[in-house]
């Protein structure tokens, strides 16, 4: 089998690949609070019951980058990604005929997160072993899709919604997964993953390559920074996510506004990928600055969010500056963790950070349940969610105090591979 070469030839097809499957994570994390509206209204229950099966798809979407990053190490990028699209799949097709909110709970929000998780983490680690020069372009391109993704189907999923009901929703969503199956297709191994895959292999046991490469992370303290903002980050950024639409329509906004809110926030994200791409893959651009800068802009908007909630277009400009710069950690996470922990951890590494983020996704929903149902509202979960994200910010920049480069780039044109179809594989 050939392999890609980094910055050029088939590497490009993978970057097509990687932003079509963005724009089905895209979807399904800016139409999360849509997704959430339809639970409340197919199972009537209350706000945090129901907040628990979109905070669990939430949290798996990126806590599940440990088990994308073994499955990657244990075969590839192709595999592990068809393997979440099947999983998705399977799982939204159950959920569409299910009458109880457990199983909603175990179908959409457990097995169905960790399809998506799967392949959202695989499409951000094969731009890693695909592109060097220009690995923040590409990122930025890759995730844009998370921007395109909703924009175009938020609209239309609410049309099917309307007009199939519940079971509709879900089949149509199972169809849109299943073609993920093509995006993994093309995922050549590339020669980076690959000579790092031997090299681990020629210098040491399996037993040994886990345990360093688990202390190599964990003692990283500039990564573990990165980690702990991410926390913070997806508190705020999922209170938002998934509770904006119903704050919206509680405060004179319709379920077709809501719709094109996230189409607008949706857009906006795409833009604002591919701009913070095109920025920090020059080296006078700090990535900490803009990780910090970014959120921290999110966060002093959602803080005065409640000031306006009931103008129309106010909610419109805040869906502008959410959808700019709330996508900006994942232009440059994929690099930051490429620069800290070098190729030969950065699978691992990716799946250390999206674990502490997947923590972020799980405690931020249900805490604003916690709150409209014990009497609070949702103006107050906005605040908390304002402040976690400036708060996050900070703990970001934290990282520049232990900033290390342990990475230096080895000059991929002159090496020499010879390597089977059961090497990459195995």
């Amino acid at each position: 089998m050939s392999m890609t070469n980094p910055d050029r030839g088939w590497a490009w097809i993978i970057l097509v690949a990687s932003f079509v499957e963005n724009c089905l994570v895209g979807f399904s994390l800016y139409a999360i609070g849509l997704i959430h509206i339809i639970f409340l209204e197919k199972f009537k229950k209350d706000i945090t019951l129901t907040s628990w099966i979109s905070a669990s798809f939430l949290c798996l979407l990126s806590l599940t980058g440990p088990l994308a990053s073994y499955c990657i190490g244990r075969w590839n990028c192709r595999v592990t990604m068809i393997m979440g699209s099947l999983l998705m799949t399977t799982s939204l097709v159950v959920t569409a005929f299910v009458n109880n909110i457990i199983l909603a709970f175990i179908f959409f929000g457990i097995l169905a997160g960790l399809g998506v998780g799967l392949m959202f983490t695989t499409g951000l680690i094969v731009i890693a072993f695909n592109f060097e020069k220009k690995r923040n372009v590409a990122t930025g391109i890759a995730v844009a899709g998370c921007g395109i993704g909703p924009f175009v189907l938020s609209p239309i999923y609410q049309m099917i919604y309307n007009e199939y009901g519940y079971n509709g929703f879900f089949l149509f969503y199972a169809g849109l997964s299943f073609n993920v199956c093509v995006v993994g297709a093309v995922l050549r191994p590339s020669r980076l993953e690959a000579s790092s895959k031997m090299a681990k292999r020629r210098n040491r046991t399996l037993h040994e390559k886990c345990c360093e490469c688990d202390l190599t992370v964990m003692k990283n303290i500039p990564l573990i920074c990165i980690c702990i903002a991410g926390v913070f980050f997806n508190i705020g950024i999922f209170i938002i996510y998934l509770h904006f639409p119903a704050y919206a329509i509680e405060n004179d906004s319709t379920q077709v506004e809501v719709s094109w809110y996230l189409s607008i926030a949706g857009i906006s994200s795409c833009i604002g990928r591919v701009l913070l791409g095109m920025a920090t893959n020059s080296e006078d651009v700090s990535e900490d600055i803009i990780f910090f800068g970014t959120y921290s802009l999110v966060g002093a908007a959602t803080i005065v969010v409640p000031l306006f909630i009931k103008i129309h277009y106010a909610k419109m400009m805040y869906s502008i500056v959410l959808g700019l710069n709330s996508g900006s950690c994942y232009v440059v996470i994929s690099s930051i963790v490429f620069r800290l922990t070098g190729p030969d951890h950065v699978a691992q590494g990716t799946g250390y950070v999206m674990a502490y983020i997947g923590i972020g996704s799980l405690v931020g929903p249900p805490l604003a349940g916690v709150i409209v149902d014990n009497g609070g509202s949702y103006a107050t979960s906005f605040i908390i969610a304002g402040l976690s994200l400036i708060f996050g910010g900070f703990i970001e920049l934290c990282n520049v105090c232990f900033k290390t480069n342990f990475y230096k780039k080895p000059v991929i044109e002159e090496m020499e591979i010879s390597i089977k179809d059961d090497d990459i594989i195995s």
